[in-house]
């Protein structure tokens, strides 16, 4: 057995709000194809150099398992605009997941459903957080029972809420810590998800590198073996 250790990554805050644009989160030409290790799909060109794994980390930051759950707890004052940019952000990555590898990982959304728990936990809370983060994930040994999401920022700072599209923005990429991706290895310089370029250099793109990841993440289950087995050494280089 594991020996769970936490670890927290946030993404920090921007003064820089954003009213127009979209993560480019569907390349063309995706096709469904025989398992091969690989994605099989074909998404934009990332320019992050490459990817943190952070399982190299944090032990146990991976997944023995490739049907993942998702529930979202969200704070009594969520508008019904906040609340459908997480819902489309856990979408987007669903379908991500569905298109790149045939269904082998899967990421659903049960909240509100009778189960009792869910792999993934995401936590809306508009005033958490402080000056530090937009958002943060907390996870563990084959889990991840805390992100946070939060929109609205300290009365210090004279600044309005975040819109919908940057809280869905954050959802996307807290959710790629959620499963297992760390951040881009040029940081602040990449507008990958993964990264911290963006809005400032351009609007997030959910790249084909976060995907070549996650095959790098998950190959114990690309490889079709029944005994799950931790990713091997990063970072993953992009291209």
């Amino acid at each position: 057995m594991h020996t769970a250790r936490i670890a927290t990554f946030a993404l920090l805050l921007s003064t820089t709000l954003m009213t127009t644009g979209g993560v480019d989160a569907r390349g063309n030409g995706a096709q469904s194809r025989p398992r091969t290790g690989q994605a099989t799909c074909n998404y934009p060109e990332s320019d992050a150099d490459a990817l943190e794994i952070l399982s190299n980390y944090y032990p146990g930051y991976w997944w023995d398992h490739t049907d993942l759950t998702i529930v979202v707890q969200a704070h009594p004052s969520a508008t019904s605009a906040q609340l459908a940019a997480i819902d489309d952000a856990i979408d987007t990555w669903s379908d991500v997941l569905l298109d790149c590898f045939d269904g082998l990982i899967t990421l659903t959304n049960v909240t509100g459903s009778k189960r009792r728990a869910a792999d993934i936990v995401l936590h809306f809370v508009p005033t958490a957080g402080g000056v530090v983060f937009g958002g943060y994930a907390l996870c563990g040994d084959h889990k991840c029972p805390n992100i946070l999401v939060r929109s609205d920022l300290p009365p210090s700072l004279d600044r309005e809420p975040y819109t919908p599209e940057y809280i869905g923005w954050v959802t996307l990429h807290e959710l790629g810590h959620a499963l297992g991706l760390g951040h881009a290895t040029n940081l602040l310089e990449s507008t990958d998800l993964m990264g911290y370029g963006w809005p400032d250099l351009g609007d997030p793109v959910l790249s084909q590198c976060d995907v070549d990841a996650l095959a790098f993440v998950f190959a114990w289950a690309l490889a079709g073996g029944d005994t799950p087995y931790p990713p091997a050494d990063g970072p993953f280089v992009c291209g």
